[in-house]
């Protein structure tokens, strides 16, 4: 049997050129979706970090109005100890001072969490506006530079020197008082944070109070306290202009930001 093939008629060039530009097209078209899809995705990341980034610096904003408003109270009472015991010649009430001192340290941590993220991935190459940018770097620059002192140059006074100095001239009982408004304002979070305190204090108030009132101090002694409170009030006042100008950094920052990035 006689087999016969079909003739297949040669294309010309415009056909050739035809699939070609087709299949150009197609591919060029893929590239422009997955381009427009990337951009899309990077938008919405950005947009997903910066909100979080937001809520950082607000988290700044409410530690730096505590740290603020209670180192200021602090400073303003060693200021006065300042000058009452380095220039008055009047008796130091040293039961009124164990009961109204503040001997706690508070303290910057900077919560950095999302922008360090940002800065890892290469996440802020998503951030187009350049001066946005630019307060971001800022302010966290200085927010670092804030903790570094907090947890550093101010830490190290305190615990190296201003305690050091206070532990040298005022006995035991001085740091252990307990005025009476405080011991009315006793809470069940009081107990849980010092276990056994104001049990051991009623057992042995008695002598503690009358072992402060007594407390008999030289000129000497006095001076020294005095210097003690300036020299911490000196780490405080410096520590809070850097506080003030964070927290109306934030504030600048957070109203540039914030209209952009709404949730």
């Amino acid at each position: 049997m006689e087999v016969h093939h079909h003739s297949h008629k040669p294309k010309n060039w415009k056909e050739y050129i035809t699939e070609f530009l087709m299949l150009f097209l197609a591919v060029s078209m893929g590239f422009v979706a997955e381009n427009i899809r990337e951009k899309y995705t990077e938008r919405e990341r950005s947009e997903e970090l910066m909100q979080a980034f937001v809520m950082d610096v607000q988290e700044n904003q409410k530690q730096l109005d505590s740290l603020i408003i209670n180192n200021t109270r602090i400073s303003r009472y060693y200021d006065s100890l300042t000058f009452n015991h380095g220039f008055s010649k009047e008796k130091i009430d040293i039961e009124s001072v164990a009961a109204d001192i503040d001997l706690w340290i508070y303290r910057f941590l900077n919560k950095k969490t999302i922008f360090e993220q940002m800065k890892s991935t290469g996440a802020l190459r998503y951030i187009q506006e350049t001066e946005i940018l630019t307060a971001m770097l800022r302010y966290e620059e200085n927010a670092n530079l804030l903790e570094l002192r907090s947890v550093g140059t101010e830490t190290d006074q305190y615990n190296n020197e201003f305690r050091p100095a206070l532990a040298k001239i005022l006995p035991l009982s001085f740091f252990r008082y307990i005025g009476d408004d405080e011991l009315k304002s006793i809470n069940k979070k009081d107990s849980l944070v010092h276990p056994g305190r104001y049990e051991n204090y009623a057992i042995y108030s008695a002598e503690i109070k009358r072992e402060v009132k007594n407390i008999k101090l030289s000129k000497e002694q006095i001076q020294l306290l005095a210097k003690a409170w300036h020299f911490r009030l000196e780490r405080l006042t410096v520590g809070l202009r850097y506080q003030i100008e964070l927290r109306e950094q934030g504030e600048a920052l957070l109203k540039l930001i914030e209209p952009k990035y709404k949730h």
